[in-house]
């Protein structure tokens, strides 16, 4: 599924295409910024823990889940798991830029410990996103994301929200409808530099809940 553009902020989601022809990996920019790395902060470190929210992304997590619950549904808990998969994938979109050009906010940098990739319309690399979850954490479910946001803005979790449900396809991610009616079992997000993102599994997170930053 193509961007869509609203308000210059750019909203993309996965298609379900089951596509896993293997291409050639562009190279991709280095920016000399370091990433945070997805592993738990320690007393005295200043290593950011990935697997906790901030009061922005607590609160786009409450509107998500607030908004399945006007249609319905049951709520999805935030878990540690694919909370550091959103927060991890919302700092690389941030800092290292791997959406340009035909690569959409899918794609993921080379510059941290995950397989980089082009993500691109077509949805040749679709596993790449799947499989993230796996690469970065002990979940062993696919991983299906919503995003949006562009370099150089700013986006807030109503604003995220607000995007999403005016888009068919991310709405029926978020609310199970469509080809995505397989209830979600745990879910992510992050927010970070402009962008945006939610992850969504199709299996218990084992790490458990997600809790705020201290």
């Amino acid at each position: 599924m193509n961007f869509i553009h609203t308000k210059a902020i750019m909203v993309s989601v996965i298609a379900a295409s089951a596509i896993f022809a293997q291409v050639s990996q562009p190279s991709y920019r280095r920016t000399g910024k370091e990433l945070p790395q997805a592993s738990p902060s320690r007393p005295g470190s200043t290593q950011p823990n990935l697997a906790c929210m901030t009061p922005e992304e607590k609160k786009l997590v409450d509107a998500i889940n607030s908004y399945r619950r006007s249609k319905g549904l049951p709520a999805v808990a935030a878990t540690v798991s694919l909370t550091t998969v959103a927060r991890t994938h919302a700092a690389d979109l941030a800092i290292r830029r791997p959406a340009s050009g035909s690569c959409n906010m899918h794609s993921w940098s080379s510059g941290g410990k995950w397989t980089g990739c082009c993500y691109t319309s077509d949805h040749r690399q679709a596993a790449c996103m799947w499989k993230k979850p796996r690469e970065l954490t002990q979940y062993q479910g696919n991983g299906f994301e919503v995003s949006a946001g562009s370099s150089g803005s700013s986006i807030t979790a109503e604003g995220a929200l607000s995007l999403w449900q005016r888009s068919s396809g991310h709405n029926q991610v978020i609310i199970n409808a469509g080809m995505w009616r397989q209830p979600w079992q745990a879910f992510g997000v992050g927010i970070y530099g402009g962008y945006a993102v939610a992850w969504f599994g199709n299996a218990a997170d084992p790490a458990g809940p997600a809790a705020l930053c201290k």
